[in-house]
């Protein structure tokens, strides 16, 4: 996944609302057609707003928020493969590239251990200055829970100084739009990457486009007005163009991250799992018993108990046998490791899902491996022509299992039958020489 080129967004807000700030919180705002750039913030409102720039550098590459304690809150993405030495940030920063705000240098960087660069799920990092900012102030990380602060249609802002449109040029000063919070359900029909969005991200924006974060928003802040305080709900993460019809914003979810960021903050060493979060598994035909085997590892020098362990199917997978489980209920002190055996047939030809789901004794994070494994007829023509290390744009055509589909944009392993109404693929017609 690209975060900066014409597909993947997001490494600070472009953002276009005619709703204020923070004021809209719940109900209808009027489509202005066209409209992508946003109007300009009111910075008394985004005191906590932080640019992330490079050492020898004075323009931004991404956003923040000053979260107090010396510590700014930004996107994984933006700083995993930056050194602290070359990492500067300038709290309460409003001018692209000006002499406002304060510049600090960054003394240490804190990624998340459970970051995927090609999924961007836990895309968060913290960064650590070396003094605390003279100038603006800290903003309110939403706790617990983002249902306890706003609910699916409600308006939520976020602000930055990233383009102004798609490929399209930056704004002199920050920017701020208010787009409603969208379902995990609504999100994932959108297909694609967007069909594993949820757990420790969200989506927000209109059905229709038009108004969006874009490419220099990565890493920026988005709230809510919550009983007359700031809240930060989310942190800018990727999304597929911008303002595109149903291609909405993704967002880390700060409540979800929560635990993570507040062992950080603390001091306390952070809790690291190590495990393979997505693999496909060699196809396999129908009739035949598939076995796999999660191993999950702490990688941390803090030990942590598994809260909970559990198995869940789709496609056209059987419901999987667990035929061992060491990790269940179970302790892991540095270094340790735990297995859970998997078993499971599939019901159809088609692909098969399986994924092991776990949470940790006082984390709210839910953790998910996943496996994927492609169940073939006897008749070997109807897997078609599709290929999953093959690179389709549009207009390319491929038949699968069947059915003859047409890329609508780039795709590199996305599974055509797996494509809903937003996806990636669309279904165009029948191919009769499949047998099934």
């Amino acid at each position: 996944m690209n975060k900066r080129n014409s597909l993947f967004k997001k490494v600070s807000p472009i953002i276009a609302s005619s709703a204020l700030l923070l004021g809209a919180t719940s109900g209808a705002t009027e489509i202005t057609p066209n409209i992508v750039g946003g109007q300009p913030a009111d910075t008394s409102q985004w005191q906590f707003y932080t640019q992330i720039l490079n050492s020898n550098g004075s323009t931004a590459f991404c956003g923040g928020s000053y979260i107090g304690d010396g510590y700014v809150l930004t996107a994984a993405h933006c700083v995993k493969n930056k050194a602290t030495r070359f990492l500067h940030v300038k709290v309460a920063g409003f001018v692209l590239g000006g002499n406002d705000g304060d510049r600090i240098q960054v003394a240490e960087k804190f990624v998340h251990p459970q970051y995927n660069s090609n999924t961007l799920n836990h895309d968060v990092a913290l960064l650590k200055l070396e003094r605390t900012p003279t100038l603006g102030r800290q903003v309110a990380l939403a706790q617990s829970n983002i249902n306890q602060y706003v609910r699916n249609g409600d308006f939520i802002t976020v602000a930055g100084l990233g383009r102004l449109s798609e490929g399209g040029s930056r704004p002199s000063n920050l920017q701020e739009v208010s787009v409603p919070l969208v379902s995990d359900q609504v999100c994932n029909q959108s297909g694609g990457s967007y069909a594993n969005v949820g757990d420790v991200a969200f989506c927000a924006g209109f059905a229709q486009g038009q108004k969006d974060s874009c490419s220099g928003d990565s890493g920026g802040p988005i709230v809510v007005n919550s009983g007359g305080q700031t809240v930060q709900l989310g942190i800018v993460s990727w999304g597929v163009g911008c303002a595109r019809p149903a291609k909405y914003g993704v967002y880390a979810d700060v409540a979800a991250l929560g635990s993570w960021i507040d062992s950080v903050k603390g001091g306390a060493q952070p809790i690291s799992v190590s495990y393979t979060q997505s693999q496909t598994l060699p196809n396999f035909k129908l009739g035949e018993q598939v076995a796999h085997t999660y191993t999950i590892k702490n990688t941390g020098t803090s030990a942590f108990t598994f809260a909970s362990v559990a198995l869940e199917n789709s496609g056209v997978a059987s419901t999987p046998v667990k035929s061992i489980d060491s990790c269940s209920a179970s302790t892991l002190q540095a270094n340790q490791s735990c297995q859970v055996n998997v078993e499971f047939t599939a019901t159809a030809p088609g692909t098969a899902n399986v994924a092991l789901k776990f949470k940790l004794d006082g984390s709210q994070t839910t953790y998910s491996a996943k496996i994927t494994a492609l169940a073939t007829s006897s008749d070997s023509s109807c897997k078609g022509t599709w290929n999953a290390s093959s690179v389709y744009d549009k207009p390319d055509q491929v038949t699968y299992y069947g059915k003859v589909y047409e890329a609508l944009w780039w795709t590199q392993g996305d599974i055509p039958a797996d494509s809903g109404k937003w996806g990636v693929w669309q279904e165009i017609g029948v191919d009769s020489s499949c047998k099934q």
